[in-house]
């Protein structure tokens, strides 16, 4: 059986981003910082931030970078479609900001070369292993 694939420093720090991310929202709204319209939202985007920092953290990073995008897309489409571009993204509560800003940076580093082959090693490693069972 071929060994796992070591995890680059980038991963594990994209990972540790990601989950802070997480952090950041729990604690903000703990804490009293965000005015949080629904709990639902900042329960979801927490226990989502989390397992994307899993996944990464696990291999596989190949499909959290198209989340994180998609999730990016999502608040740019909300921003455009606003009265107030400006407004609306100055609205944003600042756990959201942070927790954001976080998550970009993970993104960054989900997309440096060493994370590349890292994902595709450990995809590759997958497939090998279905195709063995």
């Amino acid at each position: 059986m071929p060994d796992v694939p070591h995890r680059p420093q980038v991963v594990s720090v994209a990972a540790g981003l990601l989950l802070g991310s997480a952090v950041v929202l729990l604690a903000a709204w703990a804490l009293g910082i965000d005015a949080v319209e629904s709990n639902g939202a900042r329960v979801f985007f927490a226990v989502l931030w989390s397992y994307l920092a899993w996944s990464v953290y696990s291999g596989g990073g190949g499909w959290v970078r198209a989340a994180i995008l998609a999730i990016f897309g999502i608040v740019a489409w909300g921003a455009f479609n606003a009265a107030s571009p400006m407004r609306h993204l100055a609205a944003i509560p600042p756990g959201d900001m942070v927790a954001k800003a976080l998550a970009a940076l993970a993104l960054l580093a989900l997309f440096a070369p060493p994370a590349h082959r890292y994902f595709a090693a450990t995809r590759a490693l997958r497939n090998q292993q279905d195709q063995q069972q």
